[in-house]
């Protein structure tokens, strides 16, 4: 991580990260917004530039970079002193590929087509739900699987890296003459915004082992591992969203305006303990991309003096380093709708 520029602008601390932030390790990463990452050191100019200097293009002027167009705005609600924002939005032939998605509201439910094996499944935007004979199920599953009945595979993936300005803000802010507004400064807002589209994609494919005895039960154990799915579903958005605790008077807590596309489709992929996880089987792909002007925002109750590179790098991580919080609040959801509906059966019939 590059050291930030510093410097102290009317009594208020501002600090810019403008490098790039991975958000897993990988070897090679995909770049949704189509820009170059680059690193090393950069000045960062915060004071207004000169009108010499200013670029040719106007307000509400549309540039597009790789499947995305920018343009800045003047904001119609203002938030936190900012006026004006900027905008993302699909653009290219599979723009339309993508829908708009409302925040702090789940997706649409998940419709499902079944097929034997590996059978192509023909509704792209359906989860394949495989119905296994037991001589199938016996040889494609590992032998821990011997007394299950049905499986709900799922990950949450991305190799892509997200963009962040980081900005340090007082509270209370200072008044045109320099005087905080309740006296003593008693904390800091840390403003995080996005700055470039940022992928993240939940894979999700269902196995349900046909019993020789009742043909319904394939069905039934199915929609048991469906219902998994839409969980897993409904823990992404919210994971995305992060926590809405926000506290003025503790100065403490997290919230977010969230902007995003979100779109769904078929792969091909490999699940541990599914034919010796060499075999793909078919997978519905749900990938939501966050948008500018999205922006998260953290209290800290002490001065912004006293803010260093670990409390941002903690907060960027909790932003963009998704992985572990999904899989704990999953795995939290998945328990509670067992305690709820309880599980379905252990075992196939005469075992």
């Amino acid at each position: 991580m590059p050291i930030p520029f510093r410097r102290k602008l009317d009594g208020v601390f501002a600090t810019a990260l403008a490098a790039s932030l991975v958000l897993i390790s990988v070897a090679s990463a995909d770049d949704t917004a189509d820009l170059r990452t680059w690193s090393g050191k950069k000045r960062i100019l915060l004071w207004p530039i000169d009108a010499s200097s200013r670029p040719a293009a106007e307000p509400g002027t549309t540039i597009t970079i790789g499947d995305w167009t920018y343009r800045s705005v003047r904001s119609a609600r203002p938030r936190d002193g900012v006026p004006w924002e900027l905008q993302v939005s699909p653009a290219g032939k599979n723009a339309a590929a993508w829908k708009k998605g409302a925040t702090r509201q789940v997706l649409p439910g998940l419709a499902a087509e079944r097929g034997r094996g590996q059978k192509e499944i023909k509704n792209t935007e359906a989860i394949p739900i495989i119905e296994l004979p037991d001589a199938l199920w016996k040889k494609w599953l590992s032998a821990e699987m011997d007394d299950v009945v049905g499986i709900h595979y799922h990950a949450m993936v991305t190799d892509d890296q997200a963009r962040i300005l980081y900005t340090l803000h007082q509270v209370p802010p200072d008044l045109p003459d320099g005087t905080p507004e309740g006296g003593e400064v008693i904390g800091t807002r840390i403003e995080a915004t996005l700055l470039a589209p940022v992928a993240y994609s939940l894979d999700q494919t269902v196995v349900a082992r046909m019993d020789p005895h009742d043909r319904n039960l394939v069905k039934l154990r199915g929609e048991h591992e469906l219902s998994h799915a839409e969980i897993s579903q409904q823990v992404l958005v919210a994971v995305l969203h992060g926590p809405q605790d926000w506290d003025e008077k503790a100065c403490r807590g997290r919230r977010s305006q969230i902007e995003y596309y979100w779109k769904r489709e078929q792969v091909a992929r490999s699940w541990q303990g599914f034919r010796s996880g060499l075999g793909k089987a078919s997978a519905l792909r749900t990938t939501i991309v966050l948008v500018p002007p999205t922006r998260w925002s953290m209290l800290l109750p002490i001065p912004p003096e006293r803010v260093t590179q670990k409390h941002i790098q903690q907060f960027n991580d909790s932003i963009v380093l998704l992985s572990e919080t999904f899989a704990a609040t999953d795995r939290a959801a998945q328990e509670r709708f067992h305690a709820q509906h309880g599980a379905f059966e252990e075992a196939p019939p005469g075992r």
